[in-house]
């Protein structure tokens, strides 16, 4: 799976979006745990399932995200259904903040396996990745494959606008730099939502390479319901929302009933 790709409402009804927009503060308590399955593609051709699960960790404010892949029979031979990546990270008046990462991904060379364990207090991360050591320098903010995509929806419901991010990608740091677009609604399985666009670049790309269209949706506490990969002006990978479920009492208000 790619490694970059890795409510609605605050305080006296007013919307989260119009928070957003106009810079205020949202109430703290934002992030809900839920399943939520996207059909993906390549190049049009279908690629099967990609699953994303968030639950509570132990910890207060700690949190456990899950990527869980069941290919189609032509993506298999790419990516394994036994892989599993995984990200753990807690929610700090800042934002997101990871305490350890994993990805196993399910062959038998393990060629793509990778650990990292965060060590805030001396700003450090090390662990493994694909075959080698990894040992760099964390600042405030850094992320990983998968608390990066809890990070940006962390901020939105906190108010925040979405900026720049560093992501930590194999014994790499890149950056990337999410911008605000237009507004859609779009007919998803679980009817027609409101959606506001963000694009996602490498910082410093010259804009012909590859790069990421997100439609976040306030609604479902800015679960993004579409996502593509574009290269060159074409959609590359696709995807999108197949079902959701909330994995606690009550869902978001205003959320559609799940399919």
């Amino acid at each position: 799976m790619p490694r970059e790709w890795r409510i609605a409402q605050a305080g006296r009804g007013v919307p989260l979006l119009l928070l957003a927009w106009l810079g205020l503060p949202a109430q703290a308590e934002s992030l809900r745990p839920h399943d939520v399955v996207y059909r993906t593609s390549f190049k049009g051709l279908n690629a099967g399932d990609l699953r994303l699960t968030l639950t509570r960790d132990t910890a207060p404010d700690a949190w456990l995200y899950e990527t869980h892949a069941a290919p189609s029979l032509l993506a298999s031979l790419i990516v394994s259904a036994k892989s599993l990546e995984q990200s753990r990270f807690r929610v700090t008046a800042a934002g997101v903040e990871p305490r350890g990462y994993s990805l196993t991904d399910g062959s038998k060379e393990h060629s793509e396996d990778t650990t990292l364990l965060y060590d805030w207090q001396h700003g450090r991360v090390s662990g493994r990745a694909r075959g080698e050591a990894v040992a760099l320098e964390l600042a405030p903010g850094t992320q990983d494959a998968m608390s990066i995509r809890a990070a940006v929806i962390v901020d939105l419901l906190a108010g925040r606008e979405p900026k720049e991010y560093a992501m930590i990608d194999g014994r790499e740091l890149k950056h990337y730099v999410y911008t605000r677009g237009s507004r859609a609604r779009l007919d998803t399985a679980l009817g027609a939502i409101d959606t506001v666009i963000f694009d996602s670049d490498r910082k410093g790309s010259d804009g012909r390479g590859r790069s990421w269209r997100y439609w976040y949706a306030p609604s479902l506490g800015w679960l993004p319901v579409r996502i593509e990969q574009r290269e060159d002006g074409r959609t590359r990978l696709l995807f999108v929302l197949r079902s959701l479920k909330w994995l606690d009492a009550t869902p978001p208000p205003g959320a559609p009933a799940p399919h």
